[in-house]
């Protein structure tokens, strides 16, 4: 059985981890097939991050299971943060999964799937962490990618599964990234989105000391210019003034910066285990749109958390009016077992939360309306990502650098030259704007 079909669900942190798993199986001679209907092998690459993402994840498994006992002989097999987190409860309630495999077993998923190993549970393998020498199939389209710095998390937040299914911090070398970065501009790779559980802690570990400004540092001297480098998932402990120095100084790094706050409220922080001091968290934060005139930051905030009433929730609200963010997105509080904030009371019914998830929405929405009014006539840099062509027409769609994939939106623009090409960066003219679209000219 050679023919596989990889199903990817999650954070673009899952992804790499599946790139590197498909890398491993392509080099041993299994066949990578679109379809599941076409394979003989099922691969399900899980989140559990939220209980939405659980969700969506065992709708997944009953999918495959049932796919497999309608077509045998077919293997299935879980693997990533819902197996690890959740495999042995369950798997007398989806038989039909052969191998459920940890998020530090799916290294060894060739002689899992050759049956090398007895059982049918692979969740308990020393911690696990990919290098520049390590097979990977890039699945992203073909002018981004992601480079995964560190694994793992030493932060713990009353909400948050990170650290009990993932571990703690484990950061790579900076020689191994270097190469890894330089191994993708190689494939074409125009765009390099850094990514981890906290870019800020970087270094920690290894080197017992931030290094992420160093490191980004690194990659300017060596990568050639054209290449993007994007943050994701920033720390606010992290902004410190040698960061700000270094976004502002850099030819690569795009100025955009994603820092998930959770809220403002400072006994909601307290309760998260967050950073409480939003006020000094504020000054960095306008400190750095003072040194780096346009950036575009990013936040992502968690609504209806034990404890969060109407005072706390409009405290968030008059934040996020006042603060304006360039991008915003929220989470809906969902009640993760087993963490500490399981336990916390008084609970915020659900309909409550989503009354106020639609509220804060509403704000950004109007907030994001009147940023985009205000790029109108502005020239800006866009890395294009497709073409479609009709009726002797081409239209182009591309990003900001103030837009990540997937997370952000994205910008339509016309050009007169027919043939630009994916992840060649240039600049337009914004000519039309709404809450969540841009449309313009490229000059």
């Amino acid at each position: 059985m050679r023919k596989i079909a990889f199903i990817s669900l999650g954070c673009d942190k899952n992804l790499v981890d599946t790139e590197v798993a498909l890398g491993k199986l392509l080099s041993r001679g299994y066949n990578f097939f679109s379809s599941p209907e076409e394979a003989e092998i099922l691969i399900l690459n899980t989140c559990a991050f939220i209980e939405e993402a659980c969700r969506e994840t065992e709708a997944w498994i009953e999918k495959l299971s049932f796919l497999k006992e309608a077509h045998p002989p077919k293997k299935l097999l879980v693997m990533g943060c819902y197996a690890q987190r959740w495999g042995r409860k369950k798997g007398f309630v989806y038989p039909a999964v052969d191998y459920w495999v940890g998020v530090n077993d799916f290294p060894s998923l060739v002689d899992i799937l050759e049956d090398k190993f007895p059982g049918k549970y692979f969740l308990d393998s020393p911690p696990f962490l990919y290098h520049h020498e390590t097979e990977r199939i890039l699945s992203t389209p073909s002018h981004y990618a992601y480079l995964k710095i560190a694994e793992g998390c030493n932060h713990h937040c009353s909400f948050c599964l990170i650290p009990s299914i993932r571990g703690s911090l484990r950061s790579r070398t900076m020689e191994s990234i270097e190469k890894e970065a330089l191994n993708l501009v190689s494939q074409g790779v125009k765009e390099i989105i850094l990514v981890a559980q906290d870019l800020s802690s970087y270094g920690l570990d290894l080197y017992h000391q931030r290094m992420l400004s160093p490191l980004l540092r690194r990659l300017d001297e060596i990568l050639p210019s054209g290449v993007w480098l994007r943050l994701l998932y920033f720390s606010p402990e992290g902004l410190d003034d040698e960061f700000i120095k270094t976004m502002r100084d850099s030819s690569h790094l795009v100025k955009y910066l994603d820092i998930p706050l959770q809220h403002v409220d400072s006994t909601i922080l307290q309760k998260m285990r967050r950073p409480s001091s939003i006020e000094k968290i504020r000054e960095k934060l306008e400190k750095l749109r003072e040194c780096v005139p346009g950036i575009f930051l990013r936040t992502t905030f968690l609504v209806g958390f034990p404890g969060e009433d109407e005072e706390a929730f409009q405290r968030l609200v008059d934040f996020v009016e006042d603060f304006r963010f360039e991008r915003m997105g929220a989470f809906v509080y969902s009640e993760p077992p087993d963490t500490p904030s399981a336990f916390l009371y008084p609970k915020v019914e659900e309909k409550v939360k989503q009354e106020r998830y639609k509220a804060l929405m509403k704000v950004q929405e109007k907030v994001m309306g009147k940023f985009h009014s205000s790029l109108v006539g502005r020239e800006l840099e866009v890395i294009v990502d497709e073409a479609q062509r009709g009726n002797g027409v081409t239209n182009f769609w591309g990003r900001t650098y103030g837009d990540a994939p997937e997370v952000d939106g994205n910008i339509s623009f016309s050009s007169r030259r027919n043939k630009l090409k994916r992840g060649e960066i240039v600049k337009v003219k914004v000519t039309e704007s709404s809450s969540y679209e841009l449309k313009g000219e490229k000059i």
